[in-house]
C-alpha cells in the first residue's frame, strides 16, 4: 500500500469514499451526497501545503483518505491546531488502511508546524476510536446526541493529540 498526496485524478474516488460513508448514515453529520461541484473549493483548499490531502492506494485503486483541515476557520487563535478527518473504504475496514493514513497525517503535521489535532468522532463509531487511541489521541470532550441523522441521534466526541 502507497500513501501520497491527492492529485485530481483521485478526486471523484475520494468523493466515492465519502459517499459511501454518508450512505451509511453513522460516521458522518453530512446527509446528502457529495458532489464534485459542491465539493471542488474543498478540494482546491487541501491541494495546498498547510491543509493537505493523503490517499492510500492498493493495488492501483484509492481505498482511503485523510485531510488536515483549517480547525474553526477564520479564528487565527487556532492556527496551530488542524481538524484530522478520515475515510476508508468498507471493503478494507480493519486492514491497516486506517493507521497507515493516521500516521502519515500526524508527521505531517508535525513538519506544517501544528502542536494539536482534532479528530471529531461519533461516540457510536468505536473503531475509529480505536484508532485515534492507537495513535496517541485521548478523548478532549463529549457533546450529548448534537447529531440527528434519520431521527437517530449521535454524540459527538472531540478527540485531541498534541504534537
Amino acid at each position: 500500500m502507497k500513501i501520497r498526496l491527492a492529485e485530481e485524478k483521485d478526486y471523484q474516488r475520494v468523493l466515492d469514499i465519502l459517499n459511501e460513508a454518508i450512505e451509511a448514515r453513522k460516521f458522518t453529520a453530512q446527509l446528502s451526497p457529495a458532489t464534485m461541484k459542491i465539493r471542488k473549493p474543498w478540494f482546491v483548499q487541501h491541494s495546498g501545503t498547510r491543509h493537505p490531502m493523503f490517499v492510500a492506494e492498493l493495488d492501483g485503486e484509492i481505498v482511503g483518505w485523510t485531510t488536515l483541515t483549517e480547525f474553526r476557520s477564520g479564528r487565527e487563535g487556532f492556527r496551530y491546531t488542524s481538524e484530522i478527518s478520515y475515510y476508508v473504504d468498507s471493503r478494507v475496514h480493519g486492514k491497516g488502511v486506517g493507521s497507515m493514513l493516521m500516521k502519515c497525517a500526524i508527521e505531517a503535521a508535525r513538519e506544517i508546524g501544528f502542536r494539536n489535532l482534532v479528530a471529531i468522532i461519533f461516540d457510536s463509531n468505536i473503531a475509529s476510536q480505536s484508532l485515534a487511541k492507537k495513535h496517541g489521541f485521548e478523548r478532549w470532550g463529549h457533546m450529548p446526541d448534537v447529531v440527528d441523522i434519520d431521527g437517530n441521534n449521535f454524540g459527538c466526541d472531540y478527540w485531541g493529540l498534541k504534537l
